[in-house]
């Protein structure tokens, strides 16, 4: 692509990527791998997850300018392949290469997953304790 990309793209590949807010973007990509998986019994693929994150622009920032369809579909995998690759960085997806519909949780996403759902068995053992005392 020619000149510089436009800016709603440079702005949300900054939102998904950047220190303050990829775990936020990485989190939310992984809720819908997870629930994906469930649902299905496979992994979405890049453009039903990046269609998920971004509803209004049906997976993209915003129009890209005219261009050719090859370059058009270069300029989107790299977007999606380099924002998916700081996820998988920080432990919160992965993937098999060359492999369709492998996207999967990662390591971050498991753990907090885990430690959310001890979590919530202590509050509910915890609760129904305090009921029998009640009694």
């Amino acid at each position: 692509m020619e000149g510089y990309p436009p800016t709603a793209w440079v702005e949300t590949f900054l939102s998904f990527t950047g220190d303050e807010s990829a775990d936020e973007w990485g989190l939310a990509a992984a809720i819908f791998v997870a629930r994906s998986r469930k649902r299905t019994g496979s992994g979405p693929t890049f453009a039903e997850l990046f269609g998920e994150l971004i509803p209004d622009g049906g997976g993209f920032p915003s129009r890209l300018p005219d261009m050719s369809f090859l370059e058009r579909r270069q300029v989107v995998g790299a977007f999606r392949l380099h924002v998916a690759i700081e996820w998988r960085r920080r432990e919160w997806i992965n993937w098999d290469h060359g492999v369709e519909r492998s996207l999967r949780t990662g390591r971050t996403f498991r753990t907090r997953s885990r430690a959310h759902q001890d979590e919530l068995r202590r509050e509910q053992l915890t609760g129904s304790r305090r009921a029998e005392s009640a009694l």
